[in-house]
């Protein structure tokens, strides 16, 4: 190999190494800690809805379902006493001319069982006399004379005499015996009239609770069920179930949806401003009311789960603030403040203590700084003390060899 090969070889290496060492100190990222205005706002959407609404039900006096024969639209304007929704009365018609049947056929089954057991106590009271009177007529010629009987007819005249005294006593038990067997069947009819009696007047009742009106003047909003979906003809609805509501425009509400991975530092009294998509021209405020106390899915078929944020809106605009509107809303989180604040990969932490990379000056070393952080979000952290202003800080944990 030539001196001028080697020369070439000896400068590439060299060169190699360099652009290595380079890509190394440049591979570990930082940033320069500064103070800034910092203020942290959760983005998120929701919907409209009254603070205070009428609640429109079904009627509850039904034991079964209804269904939607006819029903008002959505977002309609109406008067007290209009009507709201009509239910198919078709089944309850039936119930009823089945009950008024039912209950004819036990009436007449009694009329006849009460006719039976009249003619069955009058044959026993019949053959009741008819024994009292031999009795007497046995009494009234006794025949104890020795004299004139022999003793074989007067024994036949006693035992004849025992005998009625039985017979009375056996008729007035098999009377009484039937007398409560026949009570205790009408009482079992009785009874059975009373239920057909209560399915007629339920049935009856459902008839007359077919239609439900408007409580009073209002903008009418139908109320979602539980599978999102909203009430419509040939739905079926259970008995005192919500199906609209008559809402108090004057007090509107914010319900917003707060992903679970981002509901951080949210708290009762925090401002929120509000954009609804169909004005978005116009913003409004809000004050957190509450806080659901545990996410929930929207969607049963979706695994996300989101806090329920209650906001009421501070101003009062009836023609645009319509329950229902899909709006925009950002939650302030906290006031703005001036101070460091870090990326949430540049800290780390164990237990209790917290600590950032901090670079020293004029190398490349860094040197592991305990820090106090404030409040944080899904990106950001302030810092109370630790660092100044000016710092260098590495946004990743540094080779072993830079420490």
């Amino acid at each position: 190999m030539t001196k001028a090969s080697l020369l070439s070889l000896i400068v590439a290496m060299n060169l190699n190494l360099l652009s290595c060492t380079q890509r190394e100190e440049s591979s570990i990222p930082t940033v320069v800690a500064s103070k800034h205005h910092v203020q942290f706002a959760i983005n998120t959407q929701g919907e409209l809805e009254a603070a205070n609404a009428t609640p429109i039900t079904a009627a509850s006096q039904s034991m079964r379902p209804l269904t939607i024969a006819w029903i008002e639209k959505n977002y309609t304007h109406v008067k007290k006493g209009d009507i709201i929704v009509k239910f198919d009365g078709q089944e309850f018609e039936q119930q009823v001319d089945t009950a008024q049947f039912e209950i004819e056929k036990l009436m007449l089954t009694k009329l006849q069982k009460q006719r039976e057991m009249g003619l069955f106590l009058d044959d026993f009271q019949n053959e009741a006399q008819v024994v009292d009177f031999e009795y007497q007529m046995a009494q009234q010629f006794n025949i104890d004379n020795p004299l004139l009987y022999t003793k074989i007819e007067m024994i036949d005249a006693g035992n004849n005499e025992l005998f009625l005294q039985e017979k009375t006593k056996h008729l007035k038990k098999m009377e009484s015996h039937y007398q409560t067997k026949s009570q205790s069947e009408i009482n079992l009819i009785q009874s059975q009239e009373h239920l057909q009696q209560a399915k007629l007047k339920t049935n009856q009742t459902g008839l007359s609770a077919l239609e439900v009106k408007a409580p009073h003047d209002g903008l009418l909003v139908l109320s979602k069920g539980w599978d999102g979906s909203l009430p419509q003809t040939g739905k079926s609805i259970f008995p005192g179930m919500k199906i609209a509501k008559l809402p108090d425009l004057s007090s509107m509400n914010a319900k917003l949806y707060v992903p679970e991975i981002e509901a951080i530092g949210l708290e009762k009294g925090q401002e929120v401003l509000i954009t609804l998509h169909a004005y978005p021209e116009n913003p409004y405020k809000a004050i957190i009311k509450s806080v659901s106390k545990t996410a929930q899915t929207k969607q049963r078929d979706n695994p996300v789960k989101y806090f329920i944020v209650t906001a009421q809106i501070q101003q009062k605009d009836e023609m645009k603030l319509i329950p229902g509107q899909r709006l925009d809303a950002k939650i302030l989180t906290n006031k703005k403040v001036h101070s460091i604040s870090l990326p949430v990969q540049a800290i780390f932490r164990k237990g209790q203590v917290t600590w950032v990379y901090k670079q020293h000056n004029g190398d490349k070393k860094f040197t592991k700084k305990t820090v106090q952080t404030g409040q944080c979000s899904t990106s950001l952290c302030l810092i109370k003390s630790g660092i100044n202003e000016g710092d260098v800080i590495a946004l990743t944990k540094p080779f072993e060899d830079k420490i």
